[in-house]
Order: C-alpha cells, then structure tokens, then sequence
C-alpha cells in the first residue's frame, strides 16, 4: 500500500482514520461480548489497525514540521528581501536536522546563499530554534522580518548574539532539541 505523501493533511486524514478504526474496533468487542469467536479477532486486527495509524501519522508530523502553506509564506516572504548570507547550524538529533535541512532548502529556494547543516557542539546545545547576528543591538533589518515570518507561521525563534560570524550581514539558524 503506498502511503499519502509526508506534507498537507496526510497526518491528519490518518488520525480520522485511526479514530474511526477504534470506534470500528470497539463495536466489534461489544458484538463478540455476546457472540464471541470471530467478533473478537475482528476488533483485535482494527485494534491493530488503528494503532499503526496512529504511529504513522506521529512519524510522518515529526518529520514535516514545515507544511507546504507555512514553506510557500516563507520563500514568498524572503523573495522580496535583499538575501542575507545564512548558516544552518544544528544539534545531532535526527528531528533538528530535519528541520534545519528543511529550513535551508527554503533559503535556498528564495535565493538566499546558505550553507550548512552543520553540527553544532556540544556547548552550544539549547533548545528550540534562534537567529544568530553578530551585532544584537542593530540586527539587519531583513533579520528581523525573518523572525517575525517564522514566528508567524508557528516556529518559536528567539534572538542569539555571536560575535564570530564573518560580518553583520551574516545570520546563523540555530536548531536546538525539538520538543
């Protein structure tokens, strides 16, 4: 059976599905409290059923944090902006790389020149996601717009100082631990 593709609403159609097995499921334990048999193993295979739903619509939200509607908001915002030059550092954890590689590729899209994933080190290792700037007190202006655009689409940014980047049109997006 070929699954529905990772992004949109594939989670959430398999979640209704799952939900509805269960019911399903538990009609079916009810009717075999009466007549048994077959009844039973019925209700234990939509049981069944609907659990591997459930776990692949958890797999599948882990791994597409950014939906198409959020991406598509994103690259339009950055188009219209002078680009920055941008790194994507993250910690050695399968979901902030993810998200990084995804946050990247969108960078790329606008035509922002971007490098990374890299690997943060062990020192650096907070959570969630921030924009790094060498001057915090007067971050670009298209910085700025940046954070508000992923704060809108659902992605909790804070700011972060690093004095080391290369000059003060260079950002750094930090992904931390998710979740």
């Amino acid at each position: 059976m070929q699954w529905p593709h990772a992004r949109g609403k594939a989670p959430r159609i398999l979640v209704g599905l799952s939900l509805l097995l269960a019911v399903a499921a538990a009609g079916a334990a009810g009717v075999g409290l009466w007549h048994g048999g077959a009844a039973n193993i019925v209700a234990a295979v939509l049981w069944l059923a609907s659990g591997m739903l459930s776990y692949r619509a958890r797999t599948i939200s882990r791994r597409c944090p950014i939906d198409p509607t959020q991406r598509g908001k994103l690259r339009e915002r950055l188009c219209g902006l002078d680009p920055l030059e941008v790194r994507v550092s993250a910690v050695n954890e399968p979901d902030s790389i993810r998200y990084a590689r995804e946050l990247r590729n969108v960078m790329q899209e606008a035509a922002w020149p971007t490098t990374g994933v890299f690997k943060r080190n062990g020192g650096e290792e907070r959570t969630g996601v921030a924009l790094a700037v060498r001057n915090i007190v007067a971050p670009p202006g298209e910085a700025i717009i940046l954070v508000n655009t992923l704060r809108r689409i659902g992605t909790q940014v804070t700011w972060a100082h690093k004095p080391t980047l290369s000059h003060d049109r260079t950002i750094e997006i930090q992904v931390g631990r998710l979740g």
